[in-house]
């Protein structure tokens, strides 16, 4: 069982993590111009800390130069946003769409934790995995995981908890995390008015365990999770 007695304390009292030193005098408004970071829109103080592991990433690669994995070697010539698309549409064509490639799910998990695929959507995860069609999952989903998170999933409890920082209400969303700091980011950060859901999860029901951004997320429905109770962390004035 959680102890829901500390959780409005906590909101009242978090402090958001700040964005990296060398970035601040880049950020004008929400776009963020950095010669490593680009960002068009929508830098807000909950994707602050991914944010700075994008710029540290991007040092390490300048430093490294390390080959590019399958998804960053999908059509390179075009900006991040156009190779989803273009993925998106040839793989949406196939008639045993999502299929059973485990290729494509080790495309689809690179595709999540790529650092320029910054800020997508839960939803666009559904549509990837046929959950918008309501199509059986398939069996080889598992490979989105990196061995080293599937270990992590395999020593979760049967039963455990999660959180989610959302905009209100908590009508969907696929991606959850065991680490309540990662959920008021997301929520505390948000320029929207939003909530902490705080639930149950059965093992039996996660999608995947990613942790390459060090958020401790868990893929799951949810309308698969259980007991779920919803904390407010911006009360909008104006009503």
């Amino acid at each position: 069982m959680y102890d829901y007695s500390t959780i409005n304390e906590l909101i009242r009292n978090y402090s958001l993590p700040k964005l990296h030193s060398d970035l601040q005098p880049y950020l004008h408004e929400d776009e963020l111009h950095h010669p490593l970071v680009h960002l068009d829109g929508g830098v807000h103080p909950r994707l602050y800390k991914r944010i700075n592991r994008l710029y540290s990433y991007k040092i390490e690669q300048s430093i490294k130069r390390s080959s590019p994995n399958e998804w960053q070697s999908f059509l390179p010539y075009l900006p991040c946003c156009e190779r989803v698309s273009e993925f998106l549409k040839q793989e949406i064509k196939r008639t045993d769409f999502p299929g059973e490639d485990p290729q494509y799910f080790r495309l689809l998990g690179q595709i999540w934790t790529d650092p320029e695929c910054l800020g997508q959507s839960s939803s666009f995860l559904e549509l990837m995995l046929g959950l918008i069609d309501h199509q059986p999952l398939s069996e080889n989903v598992h490979h989105m995981m990196t061995p080293t998170e599937k270990d992590k999933l395999s020593k979760l409890p049967e039963e455990f908890i999660v959180f989610r920082g959302h905009a209100e209400p908590l009508l969907c969303g696929i991606s959850w995390t065991i680490n309540l700091d990662i959920a008021l980011q997301y929520a505390i950060g948000s320029p929207f008015i939003s909530s902490i859901s705080i639930g149950t999860a059965r093992k039996s029901n996660v999608i995947a365990c990613i942790d390459r951004w060090d958020e401790e997320e868990i893929i799951i429905p949810s309308e698969l999770v259980e007991d779920i109770k919803t904390f407010k962390t911006f009360v909008d004035t104006q009503i």
